[in-house]
């Protein structure tokens, strides 16, 4: 299934969440800096099991939030931005996840414990297109609650 169809899905279905099944919304709302309504609404639907929607009201400021998680994650130390002595000796490896932010291409892998911040930074790009292609598609977003 290609990436739009996924989104599709989602957009249509909503997204499910519970003990086993996590995203990256119901994980990470407290680390972004949305405003604290927004994050009171999250955390009572979770902590009660319920079915809840992101209105497309908090999506702006959902988008600015997930830019500066992104630019935070970039500056983090633990971050190996170019990883150009990896690219050089394994460029299949190191170099196949571009990633363009503010006119700088860095680059992201997701294995490996010393590649966390990369990891982090996947989710939130994932995240962030999921949330424009509701916004294109003019739907909140749907979580549903899976026992």
């Amino acid at each position: 299934m290609t990436k739009e169809k996924y989104f599709q899905y989602i957009i249509n279905n909503g997204l499910e969440y519970g003990k086993i099944i996590n995203n990256y919304l119901i994980l990470e709302y407290n680390n972004l800096n949305i405003n604290n309504l927004l994050k009171i609404k999250i955390k009572n639907n979770i902590a009660q099991n319920s079915n809840f929607e992101v209105p497309m009201i908090d999506f702006n400021q959902l988008l600015f939030a997930l830019e500066n998680r992104i630019e935070k994650l970039l500056n983090h130390p633990d971050f190996n931005p170019f990883k150009e002595k990896l690219r050089e000796r394994f460029p299949d490896q190191y170099g196949s996840q571009p990633f363009k932010f503010k006119g700088t291409t860095y680059y992201l892998y997701h294995k490996g414990r010393e590649f966390y911040i990369d990891t982090l930074i996947i989710n939130t790009l994932w995240f962030k297109e999921l949330v424009e292609a509701h916004l294109k598609a003019n739907k909140p977003l749907k979580y549903i609650y899976k026992e």
